[in-house]
């Protein structure tokens, strides 16, 4: 699947703040940032050696390396091959669960 990057635009500082926090989320994909903001991989690891601390790039750096979820392409291989089961129906509780009829549970109206 190809992703057509918006055109680079001037960032403003909310738009670099925002970059950031996408490029710090796990599940937001690279290929998400080119199409919002027009910056490739190359171009937002740059975004964020400049504006981050030296120690919490190298934290950032080390986490998305070799990490699939931060590109479609990988992290649709991997969600490909995860196979689950789908959930049980709802069962009714009171089959699951019945009450023991006890001097507690007897309700008399006599």
């Amino acid at each position: 699947m190809a992703f057509e990057a918006a055109p680079p635009k001037v960032l403003d500082a909310a738009d670099t703040s925002q970059i950031i926090a996408m490029a710090w989320d796990d599940n937001t994909s690279f290929e998400a940032i080119a199409l919002n903001y027009g910056l490739d991989e190359a171009q937002v690891i740059a975004l964020m050696r400049k504006n981050l601390k030296a120690r919490s790039f190298q934290v950032w750096r080390q986490r998305v390396r070799g990490r699939s979820s931060k590109h479609a392409v990988k992290q649709a291989r991997q969600t490909a091959r995860i196979q689950t089961a789908p959930p049980p129906a709802l069962a009714d509780n009171t089959d699951e669960f019945p009450l023991r009829e006890s001097p507690a549970t007897r309700l008399s109206f006599e």
